[in-house]
């Protein structure tokens, strides 16, 4: 992923790049015109740049720029591939110039619109009107702005970069190396760092593009290549032109070479002990921000264990309110018959059923600490309509105080299901106890509670249970399965509905509701067959 401040910085080099190769052709175009040799070819005896080749590349030099910008206008982008197709026309022409003489006359002495100054009757090279070619085809790529295309101009570019290394490399050893494998003079010193610009303004005018894209990035690999494209740029042009202009009377060219090449070593040490360093304190930053992490992770998991010990022990609470409540109700009644008249023998049922609900307040626990665990439900063969019946009885207390009554559709023809009846038992307490707290502010005579048993359509039993109550809106219906999600303010802890969740997903089945503002809510859950 590339960073936009070293993104900024590489697009900014680009433009310099530009800018040198339109500066290099004005230069030797002005030394050409003040008749100043120097200026277009160094040494008299090396290679010189043609008024041509100079003005080439002063409109090179201003496609590279045109062509830049992440988001060009129409006409610069047409300006820009114009004097690309220039430059490969051109280069064309000089390509054959060395072969015939019919693009030779129309290159005339350097370029058709300079003949008329007389400036130079010397031919450009054929190496440089390759160059020309490709370069200005690359240029042309780059202004198409495809991904496929852009990489291709890159690598191209920087391979016609890798070439010119041994062109420098020749000039530091007073070798003209086209001329040794092909007998002709080659490329001026000039011409080749005009094009070492053009090509690294290619690669990095829309580097984010393509495929040297690593060279924004922010982490080691990006640091790495810049690093090592920055020696690449500037170690062969400078071992190129240095030997020739720093030679003195007292030096000889092998000896300012030597010099040159400690020099250039000494600055290549220096720049990858820096880079070791960088990375290690990189590393060091890296294990430091993982071991955080780690500590966070480590902080947070133990967060989660504390909540879902909270968790549990609301719901634990919340899930023996009920039996509790009923073991207080009949201990009551057990001290109203004991003030009454009458036979101990009255007490024999509600101490019994005393004794039924302390131990199915037991077996709540028991079954809650299984479901955190996510160990899996103890099923049973049982019979749904019992599991209603029973779990409805247990209710009868509590939804008989606010008269509320209890309707019944239950499918016989239902077959008996695996399933945990303590678990699925709760599941129903719950929702019909909410069912009545819902009606708090209904009127009496619409008060009800509608329990539905059948086999949907497919295959699975379901059972709807439904309430005339506030009903719900939209965004209360997304959470209301959600924990901590309560509508009975302080009174309400908001365990019950994610428990109850949490039971159905674990017998295999599905809990959802449907509701609407004032019209009830019914909720519904499926259990499978087998």
């Amino acid at each position: 992923m590339y960073t936009e401040h070293h993104l900024l910085f590489l697009h900014r080099l680009a433009h310099l790049a530009a800018f040198g190769v339109m500066l290099v052709g004005v230069v030797v175009l002005v030394g050409w015109f003040n008749h100043i040799p120097a200026l277009y070819r160094v040494e008299k005896d090396l290679p010189l740049m043609t008024p041509g080749a100079a003005f080439s590349f002063v409109f090179t030099g201003a496609a590279l720029f045109l062509l830049q910008p992440e988001k060009t206008s129409l006409l610069r982008r047409m300006a820009g591939r114009l004097l690309a197709l220039g430059g490969v026309v051109l280069g064309l022409l000089m390509l054959l110039s060395s072969w015939h003489s019919i693009p030779d006359a129309l290159l005339g002495q350097g370029l058709t619109p300079l003949t008329w100054l007389n400036l130079s009757d010397a031919k450009d090279s054929p190496q440089a009107g390759m160059a020309f070619i490709l370069t200005c085809t690359g240029l042309f790529f780059l202004s198409l702005e495809r991904q496929s295309l852009i990489n291709v101009a890159q690598w191209a570019a920087f391979f016609s970069v890798m070439l010119l290394v041994a062109v420098f490399f020749g000039y530091a050893h007073q070798e003209d190396m086209f001329k040794v494998f092909t007998g002709e003079a080659g490329m001026a010193l000039p011409t080749a760092t005009a094009f070492a610009l053009v090509g690294w303004g290619i690669i990095l005018a829309k580097v984010e593009k393509g495929f040297f894209r690593i060279m924004a990035s922010n982490a080691s690999g990006g640091l790495v290549v810049r690093r090592v494209m920055f020696l690449m740029a500037l170690f062969p042009p400078l071992l190129g032109w240095l030997p020739v202009l720093v030679e003195h009377r007292t030096l000889t060219h092998t000896q300012v070479e030597s010099l040159l090449a400690s020099g250039m070593v000494m600055v290549i040490v220096l720049i990858v002990i820096r880079l070791a360093y960088q990375l290690d304190q990189e590393e060091t930053l890296r294990e430091q921000a993982q071991h955080e992490i780690l500590q966070h992770q480590t902080d947070l998991d133990q967060m989660v264990r504390l909540n879902t010990l909270g968790e549990m022990a609301s719901g634990i609470a919340h899930e023996l309110n009920q039996p509790l409540a009923a073991v207080a109700n009949y201990a009551s009644a057990c001290q109203r018959i004991l003030q009454a008249d009458g036979a101990s023998a009255r007490l024999q049922e509600p101490l019994q059923a005393i004794q039924q609900q302390a131990l199915r307040a037991s077996e709540i626990i028991r079954r809650m600490r299984a479901l955190v665990r996510k160990q899996p439900p103890h099923k049973v063969m049982a019979c749904v309509e019992q599991v209603i019946h029973e779990a409805l009885h247990l209710s009868k207390t509590g939804t008989t105080r606010l008269d509320v009554p209890l309707l019944l559709e239950l499918d016989d023809t239902v077959p008996d299901i695996p399933l945990d009846i303590i678990q699925i038992q709760q599941v129903i307490l719950n929702i019909v106890q909410n069912g009545r707290d819902a009606m708090h502010d209904t009127p009496s005579h619409r008060r009800q509670i509608l329990v539905r048993s059948f086999l949907n359509q497919t295959g699975c039993v379901q059972v709807d249970i439904s309430d005339t109550g506030s009903g719900m809106d939209t965004e209360l219906k997304q959470r209301v399965f959600d924990a901590f999600v309560t509508t009975k303010g302080a009174q309400g802890m908001g365990i019950g509905l994610s428990l109850c969740r949490s039971i159905i997903e674990a017998h295999g089945g599905r809990l959802w509701v449907e509701s609407e503002p004032e019209q009830g809510a019914t909720f519904s859950f499926t259990l499978p067959v087998a």
